[in-house]
């Protein structure tokens, strides 16, 4: 049984004031080719990213957080100008659906990708931005679409009809398309148990963004994940996947599966870290810490009545942590995991961030949604919970204003002015 109040752990409680700055230009800038922190990939690869425009966004996101992501996700892809010691070039293709889908990039080099005309007008209908995803994916029929194909949907989840997106995400299976989901103050529609599965079955995750910090760690968190089944074995829908703070992850276990395994680099003393296990589908899950190059467990729990199960853990040194979670029940279940650090995102969410994507609009000072709770038609929020005791990170700037900040001694007095007067408005929020 799907619990509403347990799946409210999809969303994690972060800062909310968040500031983005802007300046427009047409395309996507690229990643550096040289980086080594998030896995590699030798390209090859068709990506499909497809960005939310209903009006919903005006309020769920202000600050057009997903358009940001998608053009950092798009920075990381390899170029033809990269291609070079054996890595292919990938392809990507840009969709924007509200009531309908529009292609607005065709199916071309990344370096050329545009994101312009993304805005927040209109319904909301996410299976047709996944169908033009899969229809441009493969328009080339002599082309190899399995096992090298991803879509990355970049939505606030607020669409009442959900079967003919399970249509598509069972096509995309089908096809060999690996899905992944990047949720802004969802509204998982009834059938949301049906949705994480059909989503998790395409080998993709299912996360949900609740900051500008968390939506750079929801970019590493798909590539180390992997975008296709192309990328690294690590990567595997069946391996260990990557915690990033500000994110929750959802999976499914069995006692006929292996633990679930989520993995983080903890980074030294006084770190203080709040992992949240949330049974979904009325199992008991056992959930195990464990320092794994010491192969020694930290800490053991499982969930209470209703799901729940939570550690807190400080860290004396440097650690590689493992986090597992199972059953002992043979039916598959669904379960979220959330986590966060004293350290909050840190550089080391986003340790390959292509340079600040620029063209996104202008829309100066914004305050992103302060709760990220899930909505579900004629419920209201006082149904939903919050996994307590969570450990919040320290406001930090990110994006646009930390590249802001870098370039300081390059700035125009004009820019000096206007950097000036958003950490105004900060400090007014505060």
């Amino acid at each position: 049984m799907f619990k509403l109040a347990t799946i409210a752990s999809l969303a994690l409680v972060l800062p909310a004031q968040v500031l983005s700055v802007g300046i427009e230009h047409k395309l996507a800038p690229r990643a550096d080719p040289g980086c080594t922190q998030l896995p590699t990939s030798n390209g090859g690869r068709k990506i499909a990213i497809v960005v939310d425009s209903s009006g919903s966004n005006s309020y769920t996101d202000p600050s057009d957080l997903r358009i940001v992501a998608a053009k950092n996700l798009n920075g990381l892809l390899i170029s033809k100008g990269q291609a070079s010691s054996g890595k292919q070039s990938d392809l990507v293709t840009v969709v924007d659906f509200d009531d309908i889908a529009t292609v607005i990039y065709p199916l071309g080099d990344p370096a050329g990708a545009t994101f312009d005309g993304i805005d927040a007008s209109g319904g909301t209908d996410i299976a047709s931005g996944v169908e033009a995803a899969i229809d441009e994916l493969t328009k080339n029929q002599g082309d190899v679409t399995a096992g090298r194909s991803g879509i990355v949907v970049l939505t606030d989840g607020e669409d009442s009809y959900i079967d003919p997106l399970l249509e598509q995400l069972a096509r995309a299976k089908k096809l060999g398309i690996r899905v992944a989901f990047g949720f802004l103050s969802p509204q998982p529609p009834s059938g949301a148990s049906d949705l994480l599965t059909a989503i998790l079955d395409t080998g993709g995750i299912y996360s949900t963004i609740t900051s500008d910090q968390a939506q750079e760690a929801f970019v590493n968190l798909v590539i180390s994940h992997g975008l296709t089944g192309l990328d690294n074995a690590s990567s595997s829908a069946d391996g260990p996947t990557a915690l990033y703070a500000g994110l929750a992850i959802a999976g499914n276990v069995s006692s006929t599966s292996s633990p679930k395994v989520f993995t983080y680099s903890a980074q030294g003393r006084g770190e203080k870290l709040n992992f949240t296990v949330d049974a979904l589908s009325g199992q008991t899950l056992d959930v195990k810490l464990r320092d794994t190059k010491a192969a020694k467990d930290i800490d053991t729990t499982t969930t209470d009545q209703s799901g729940h199960a939570e550690l807190l853990y400080t860290v004396s040194q440097a650690q590689e942590l493992a986090l597992e979670v199972s059953t002992t029940n043979v039916t598959t279940g669904l379960f979220t995991v959330g986590f966060n650090s004293s350290l909050g995102s840190v550089n080391r969410t986003n340790p390959c961030k292509p340079t600040t994507p620029t063209n996104n609009k202008p829309n100066g000072t914004s305050t992103p949604s302060t709760s990220g709770l899930p909505h579900f038609p004629g419920s209201g929020n006082s149904s939903t919970t919050i996994p307590t005791g969570g450990v919040s990170p320290p406001i930090s700037f990110t994006g646009s204003a930390t590249s802001a900040v870098d370039s300081y001694q390059g700035l125009t007095m004009a820019m000096m002015v206007s950097v000036g007067l958003l950490a105004f408005t900060w400090s007014g929020l505060r």
